[in-house]
Order: structure tokens, then sequence, then C-alpha cells
């Protein structure tokens, strides 16, 4: 059966409410275990694994809401695009050194 769209409205503001309501430590420890899950899964073929693909997704959602609630500014003249620490090295201009 269909859902129709009152009922999916509502359970959209269901979840969001229900996220609204998460502690910032929920989230970080949310964050943790996205970030293990992701490091340790086997290589993904780019785009074709949608499992792999949902759990950057909810990486980068709860990236928002900790970002939303601690309502940091935005960083001042840094690098544009991705953090270039991202994977633990450094990467400018497609170079990339380790400082571990």
């Amino acid at each position: 059966m269909s859902k129709t769209l009152e009922q999916i409205s509502k359970e959209a503001l269901e979840e969001a409410f229900k996220r609204k309501n998460q502690s910032i430590e929920n989230l970080h420890k949310r964050l943790g275990e996205l970030n293990n899950e992701i490091k340790n899964y086997p290589v993904p073929i780019h785009g074709c694994d949608l499992n792999f693909n949902a759990l950057l997704e909810e990486k980068d959602q709860i990236q928002k809401e900790i970002s939303i609630r601690l309502d940091k500014p935005k960083e001042v003249n840094g690098p544009e695009g991705p953090e270039p620490t991202r994977f633990g090295d450094w990467e400018k201009k497609g170079i990339t050194s380790d400082f571990s």
C-alpha cells in the first residue's frame, strides 16, 4: 500500500522532532559508530553500494545536525572543498603528506 502525503509528512515531522531532541552526546556517539563502520567497510564500488552510500548520508546528516546545534561559525579563509585532513593526512593541490 502506498502512503498518503499526510502520513509521509507526519512521519517526517516525527523524525525531525525526534532528531531535534537527541542530545549532542548521542549524536557524537552515533557519529563515532558510523565512522568506525565506514572505516571497516569492504571497498565499495563507487556509487553502487547502497548500504555504504546510506552510511555516508547518515554521517553527513549527523555532522550537519551537530554543527547546527553547536552553532559554530564557519571557517574564515580556510581551504575550499572537503576537509583536507579527513583521511588522517593532509592534501593540498593533489599532493598528500602524512603527518602522523
